[in-house]
């Protein structure tokens, strides 16, 4: 609704290309969100629904912060779980840049480690103590439902992991097995049996 009320506001005040970007970035993101029901999609689509996030958000937080979305070729085919990335992008732009003032930078990397996907989620933002992070992986709802959720397609030795240094910022690992999207289209599993 917010999102809506911008664009309204940039249509009466004749800002036409900003409108039809928002739009674009509205419409993207919701087709991601829903992807006829599926719960699994490619690293390459995960991507681009947070890229369309930021989009939104770089636009209602008056360029507040800066983001950089950075994969290596090789993970855009495989397999992610949807809305894993948004629910930690939210949460640094909401905890992290609070306070920040034009100078708030957020980075997203996704890579391979051998049998392993990673993808990060990392702020310059206020940081905070382990038992804070320990905290907001257990009782951050959004957060800990993205850790269940991980646990429960790809196994218990999957999840997330936070590292966080007060007034230098916090890092959020997700780690999944990398797993083609082709096979999960096929119907094949997302751990072993």
């Amino acid at each position: 609704y917010n999102t809506l009320d911008i664009i309204v506001w940039m249509i009466e005040n004749e800002k036409q290309s900003e409108a039809v970007k928002a739009v674009t970035a509205l419409a993207r993101f919701f087709r991601i969100s829903l992807s006829r029901g599926k719960s699994i999609i490619s690293v390459r689509d995960e991507l681009e629904h947070v890229r369309n996030y930021l989009t939104i958000q770089h636009m209602r937080f008056k360029n507040r912060f800066t983001y950089t979305i950075e994969a290596d070729d090789e993970v855009l085919e495989l397999a992610s779980l949807k809305l894993i990335l948004q629910p930690l992008v939210e949460n640094a732009i909401y905890h992290g840049m609070e306070f920040m003032d034009g100078d708030g930078e957020i980075w997203i990397r996704a890579f391979r480690e051998g049998e392993d996907l990673y993808m990060t989620v990392s702020d310059n933002g206020l940081g905070m103590t382990e038992e804070q992070a320990e905290r907001i992986l257990h009782d951050t709802s959004h957060v800990r439902n993205v850790n269940e959720r991980i646990k429960l397609y790809f196994g218990k030795e999957y999840g997330l992991t936070i590292q966080s240094e007060l007034d230098v910022g916090t890092m959020v690992t997700i780690h999944l097995r990398a797993v083609p999207y082709e096979r999960v289209e096929k119907g094949e599993e997302l751990h072993d049996k």
